[in-house]
């Protein structure tokens, strides 16, 4: 899973009418909800003359850059990308082939799946964004979809380069547009050069009338630093899988991420890190809070290959169940092919504490309330190192605890 080269558009085409869909005997597409993913119909992208203004609410507000797609068609309107800062480079990526030919043909020699062949095939909308120095301001990638009468689901990439030294924070958010049934696709590359540092969030918030397909593959060069943060929280089937090679010495990948399930939703997170230098770190930690008959999906690996000597690995993955129907399906993965490592690996399942709530009840506190405090406990605990306030509060008042 090394850098190699982008397969042509015209070929994944040409794939595109023979595709074999995920079943149920593939691991990792194994809680999938088969019959409705076959239900998507993709398509190029397509710009859309409905009506938006229920996007608007959705959207943190985020100061800086800003870069609205929808369907797979940059919504001028709706960006910002007046003044860039200096070393930022954030264009379309329908504009960006002469100017950024050798990035978009980066890509991990991982074995794509059949959502992946259809993005590459209808991808051609979305995001390049080039970044050298120090960045403080917050650069805003939008993804809208608005299903249609002919083709239901949209496909868009974002591309993200950072430069040896360099440094940047990124939020993709990830949203939808009316009830009826449709969904995205959405595929973000991300090259880290020598000693580069990006903290990278995705807000996964698209209706529950709609499927989200996200696919995250990451290249890190020697000590740099992924700070990746998922917080997967819409749609009726939810997925995101990061592919993340540590190819160099000493770089470090931290993903951690939040899925918060209710109705009959299914959230699910894929996370792979390879380890293919010595002396390289990871961390996954992941929380989910489940309710009602909704599942969560957590499939967490580490593979260390030969010659990661010196690797060292943690992955954890905590989750709280609060209703007798939820159910979640925790599967750590570690496959070590080096000498001299620490990994380590743990998943809890639990409900909430029934001393605590007696505890806090005890105290004067309602019963509904106490609940909800313990349960605003154990998921804030993943926004705590977010940088960006505005990102913290959007989080907070979509659970519902702005106030608690």
């Amino acid at each position: 899973m090394s850098l190699g080269i982008l397969p042509s558009r015209s070929a994944a085409l040409e794939q595109v009418d023979s595709l074999s869909l995920p079943t149920k005997r593939d691991e990792a597409w194994r809680y999938a909800p088969h019959k409705t993913l076959g239900q998507l119909t993709f398509g190029p992208a397509a710009s859309t003359d409905a009506a938006l203004a229920d996007i608007d609410s959705q959207i943190p507000q985020l100061d800086g850059p800003l870069l609205v797609v929808v369907n797979g068609v940059v919504d001028a309107g709706r960006s910002r990308l007046g003044a860039l800062p200096d070393g930022v480079s954030l264009v379309s990526l329908a504009d960006a082939a002469d100017e950024a030919a050798d990035v978009l043909e980066r890509v991990h020699e991982e074995a794509d799946d059949a959502f992946s062949v259809i993005n590459r095939a209808y991808g051609t909308g979305g995001a390049v964004i080039q970044i050298s120095g120090q960045q403080s301001e917050t650069i805003h990638i939008v993804d809208v979809a608005v299903p249609g009468a002919e083709q239901n689901a949209s496909s868009s990439r974002v591309v993200i380069d950072v430069a040896a030294g360099s440094s940047a924070v990124i939020v993709e958010t990830r949203i939808g547009s009316g009830d009826s049934f449709g969904g995205s696709n959405v595929r973000t590359e991300i090259s880290l050069a020598a000693d580069a540092s990006l903290e990278h969030i995705i807000l996964q918030d698209l209706p529950a009338t709609q499927i989200h397909l996200g696919r995250v593959d990451v290249v890190q060069a020697a000590n740099s630093t992924l700070r990746a943060r998922l917080f997967n929280l819409g749609s009726d089937y939810g997925r995101v899988a990061y592919y993340v090679h540590l190819t160099d010495e000493g770089a470090h990948a931290d993903l951690s991420g939040l899925y918060f399930g209710f109705g009959e939703q299914t959230l699910d997170q894929q996370i792979t890190v390879v380890h293919g230098a010595p002396n390289c770190t990871s961390r996954q930690s992941y929380r989910g809070v489940l309710d009602d008959s909704s599942t969560g999906v957590w499939n967490g690996g580490v593979d260390v290959r030969v010659g990661a000597d010196g690797t060292d690995s943690e992955q954890s993955n905590d989750n709280l169940l609060l209703s007798r129907k939820a159910e979640i399906n925790t599967m750590p993965r570690l496959e070590i092919l080096a000498d001299e490592v620490s990994c380590q690996h743990g998943a809890t399942v639990g409900q909430l504490d029934e001393e605590a709530l007696y505890y806090m009840r005890s105290r004067g506190i309602p019963a509904e309330e106490a609940s909800r405090l313990l349960i605003n406990g154990f998921a804030d605990q993943m926004m705590d190192d977010l940088e960006s306030d505005t990102v913290r509060a959007w989080i907070t008042e979509r659970l519902g605890h702005a106030n608690v």
